[in-house]
């Protein structure tokens, strides 16, 4: 039993890593799902809150350093390559754009709550000149009440996700299906807003 959960964290982990990793990179998966269920997991003793906490953190950051890198050397061919690979609309570029150049520390902290601005702040604030010292220090803020917050809700949570999963029986390949539904709602949304207001194209902020 020991090593059966001591093979789950370490699965549970390099998933947790890259998932979060890749929506920071630039790829729409839902990694606030995965942390949420990591959290879960974390309150029945089979993963550490901790290193869950640190995995997410690593990850974002070093997606959102690569993508602010790239903002700040004005890299056009590579930000478009990011606009496309995230699904991202030109509506949610431009609401971004503006609500960064008014709340630009704002933005940074509390933009990984919000679905479209936290895709495209990070290059935004690469564009708009902001400093490396305050991108970091606000960046990570965000990125640390996100992933705090997260983890926060599938811990408390956790009691009642193993007693409802352990007290329903699930027929044969419903919970594939929910899962899958959930997946192809959540890009069937992202595809509708890209062909409402066009792909994203993302300009500097002045």
């Amino acid at each position: 039993m020991e090593t059966d959960i001591l093979n789950l964290g370490s699965l549970t982990y390099g998933f947790l890593f890259l998932t979060v990793l890749a929506e920071y990179i630039g790829v729409p998966v839902p990694s606030s799902v995965v942390l949420v269920l990591s959290g879960s997991l974390a309150s029945q003793g089979r993963l550490s809150p901790l290193i869950i906490l640190l995995l997410a953190q690593v990850a974002a950051t070093v997606g959102d350093i690569l993508w602010f890198i790239v903002g700040r050397m004005k890299g056009e061919i590579f930000v478009r390559g990011y606009c496309k690979l995230s699904l991202g609309s030109r509506d949610c570029v431009r609401r971004t754009r503006d609500l960064f150049l008014h709340y630009p520390r704002t933005s940074l902290l509390l933009g990984k709550f919000v679905p479209g601005l936290s895709t495209f702040v990070v290059p935004v604030a690469g564009f708009s000149g902001t400093s490396y010292a305050e991108f970091l220090r606000y960046d990570s803020g965000g990125i640390f009440l996100w992933a705090t917050t997260m983890i926060a809700i599938g811990y408390a949570s956790g009691e009642w996700i193993e007693n409802y999963t352990t007290s329903v029986k699930f027929p044969n390949g419903l919970l594939l299906t929910i899962v899958a539904t959930a997946l192809v709602c959540f890009y069937g949304i992202k595809l509708w807003r890209l062909k409402k207001f066009g792909r994203a194209e993302l300009v500097e902020a002045q």
